[in-house]
């Protein structure tokens, strides 16, 4: 695949629209003794590039592929788990369809996103966020990270047009965001708090080599913290702990030289003595105000507060967090499912009902996800009806997801319904 960086129109939601888009918190430490922390981070991002997308890719630059610590991926979403590999400058994070040879067609596909559309607050572009995920043009995505990346750079996947079964980088589909870089501090006072000052900054885009300002971007920012680490399932439900407390009300962002508007937006906070994890969630709206014709700098009414013809409609949140050493750890134990009713190798019943179950030593509330002969998982009862099956072999796969989000392992059954 190519290795292009195109310049970035901010589309991802926590709730995205228009281009895709997301961001990965990276991390800086510095201090005589910085604890040690991890980030994550996840988003909807919508299909904008023009074609139906077969897969998306996550550049980190300047990381190995073993800081790469957790992916979303199955049951959750169409392209199942990324794959994670190096190459000479990081590494590579591949969600990717698979293809049929012998009948030219890809498995899955994201489809275009709608002209007009609806913000998603983040958490709906999968199986379990909202019941239009097949149709809606949109996926969600998200890492969880232990080293610092210099450079971020997300691309949708598209069919090659000269290599049949082989996919590229789509045409002006590069969406290019500055990671956040975060940077924890040792507490100034111990003996009051002992817990660190944790810095966040937020570049405004811009393409390497432009010598314009690039465009501009309305912020808002979120943010909240907890006792607990935070973990992809906090980030993604609407748990007590996503961010919900504003931390900056309204900013403009354009990056470049010369621009009389941030560059970036820089945000800190000493953790209370009781937390050890803060999430924020970045609200970026689009800026429709006027520009200055020589140089593309915003010229909005009014800096701080959007005038109605200057904000456009939310472009993309990412929600992000920052889990600091010690304290109490976030749930990664993986649930076991099974189907507790063995449905028959063969039947001429048309109609067939299954019933399953799941454990996991650390929570006692499941939510079900089944996948009936290859189609998108879906949440399913723990007691699914198939009715009007057609004659032939037919396959049921189950997923079960704990409280944290963590998924098992897929349960299938298989059987043949006889003329």
């Amino acid at each position: 695949m190519n290795k292009l960086r195109l310049a970035a129109k901010v589309f991802a939601p926590l709730a995205l629209v228009g281009s895709s888009v997301a961001y990965i918190g990276t991390s800086v430490s510095s201090g005589s003794t910085p604890p040690q922390f991890g980030t994550l981070s996840n988003f909807d991002v919508f299909n904008d590039t023009g074609e139906v997308a077969h897969g998306f890719e996550i550049e980190l630059d300047g990381i190995n592929p073993s800081e790469v610590t957790y992916q979303f991926g199955a049951p959750y979403e169409r392209y199942g788990n990324p794959t994670v590999s190096a190459f000479s400058g990081g590494t590579l994070v591949t969600y990717a369809s698979s293809y049929d040879q012998s009948s030219s067609k890809w498995a899955v596909g994201t489809p275009l996103a709608p002209s007009v559309i609806t913000a998603t607050m983040g958490h709906q572009c999968w199986t379990g966020g909202s019941p239009s995920y097949p149709t809606a043009g949109c996926e969600h995505f998200g890492l969880g990270l232990s080293g610092t990346p210099t450079n971020v750079i997300y691309n949708w996947l598209v069919a090659s047009k000269t290599s049949p079964g082989s996919l590229q980088h789509a045409t002006g589909g590069g969406v290019q965001i500055a990671a956040p870089q975060w940077n924890v501090q040792p507490a100034p006072v111990p003996a009051v708090n002992p817990k660190p000052v944790v810095k966040v900054v937020l570049p405004a885009p811009q393409e390497p080599g432009d010598p314009r300002l690039g465009d501009a971007t309305w912020v808002k920012v979120y943010v909240s913290e907890a006792p607990s680490k935070a973990d992809l399932g906090h980030l993604l439900t609407g748990d007590k702990a996503e961010p919900n407390q504003i931390e900056t009300e309204w900013m403009i962002l354009q990056g470049g030289n010369g621009g009389g508007l941030p560059a970036d937006l820089a945000d800190e906070v000493q953790l209370k003595a009781s937390d050890n994890s803060i999430s924020r969630r970045y609200e970026f709206y689009a800026y429709t105000g006027a520009y200055d014709p020589e140089n593309h700098e915003a010229l909005p009414i009014n800096d701080s507060k959007p005038a109605e013809t200057d904000v456009g409609s939310l472009i993309g949140n990412q929600m992000v967090a920052l889990n600091l050493a010690g304290g109490p750890k976030a749930d990664t134990t993986v649930p076991t499912a099974q189907f507790t009713f063995k449905a028959p190798t063969s039947t001429k019943l048309k109609t067939l009902k299954l019933t399953f179950t799941a454990k996991d030593p650390d929570s006692k509330v499941f939510t079900y996800y089944c996948s009936v002969d290859g189609a998108i998982p879906a949440k399913c009862a723990t007691g699914k009806t198939l009715v009007n099956l057609k004659v032939g072999v037919h396959t049921v796969r189950l997923y079960a997801a704990d409280q944290a989000n963590n998924a098992s392992k897929p349960a299938s059954i298989r059987w043949t319904v006889l003329k």
